[in-house]
Order: C-alpha cells, then sequence, then structure tokens
C-alpha cells in the first residue's frame, strides 16, 4: 500500500492557491467590469446550464443570455470555456 506523502501535497496545493490569487489580482480590473447580471450568468454557465435554461431561469430571453455571454467575453477577453472557468474559481463564482 502506497503511504501519501503529505508535504508534497500540501505544497501542490499551496502553489494552486498562490497561482489563483496571482491571476486574481492580475485580472481583478477586467472582472470589477462586469454587472451583476453577467456574473450571475457565469455562475449558471459554469453549472452547466444552456442558454436557454438560464433564460428560463432568470425570465429574460435567450436573445438576451447570448448578449450577456457576448459582453462576459469581450470584457474578460475570454475564448474559451476553461479561460471563463479560470475567472470563475479566482472570483468565487462556483
Amino acid at each position: 500500500m502506497k503511504t501519501l506523502d503529505y508535504s508534497s501535497l500540501m505544497d501542490h496545493k499551496i502553489r494552486r492557491i498562490i497561482r489563483q490569487e496571482e491571476f486574481r489580482l492580475s485580472h481583478i480590473k477586467h472582472f470589477q467590469k462586469l454587472t451583476p447580471r453577467e456574473k450571475e450568468i457565469i455562475e449558471l454557465v459554469i453549472e452547466g446550464l444552456s442558454n436557454k435554461e438560464i433564460g428560463e431561469m432568470l425570465f429574460i430571453s435567450r436573445c438576451t443570455v447570448e448578449q450577456h455571454r457576448k459582453n462576459i467575453n469581450r470584457k474578460l477577453s475570454i475564448r474559451n470555456a476553461m479561460q471563463l472557468y479560470s475567472y470563475a474559481l479566482a472570483f468565487d463564482l462556483i
């Protein structure tokens, strides 16, 4: 049976936390440009909801959700889901 190297595990976790904090600090100005509704939509996208589902949940049209997502992508200069996930993780949206 393999024993866990807790020191190595803790080092890995600490490095991950430091990277997330560095990302947060270097991207905070972009994130602050988002509206509360855009932050809400990020949370729902990260949960895996479709534009249609988000629209139904928030009582807005699918087209409005799509426009919010375009605004999010523009404001954060993101091009893929992993970049959106990085923001969500760094700014405690998940």
